[in-house]
């Protein structure tokens, strides 16, 4: 027996681009460079350029460390700024 197939809802903004143009904004406001925001996240500084320009898929890991370091909850990572 074999399960039907879910169709894909399409949204406006896809999840990678969502989380890249808030990592950026956030990173930007609190005045942090990638270098900085690495340091604070724990994450190495290529993964921060790969997020914000949308060509890295992230763990569950790489989100927590990023709201840790950006001192933000994980969902402000995927909420639409206004």
């Amino acid at each position: 027996m074999h399960a039907p197939k879910l169709q894909k809802k399409k949204t406006a903004v896809s999840a990678k681009e969502l989380l890249a143009k808030n990592v950026l904004r956030l990173r930007e406001e609190q005045e942090l460079s990638q270098e900085e925001l690495c340091h604070r996240a724990g994450v190495h500084r290529a993964i921060i350029g790969h997020i914000e320009r949308q060509k890295r898929n992230v763990t569950l890991e790489t989100l927590e460390a990023l709201a840790v370091g950006l001192d933000v909850g994980i969902s402000e990572l995927f909420t639409e700024s206004k």
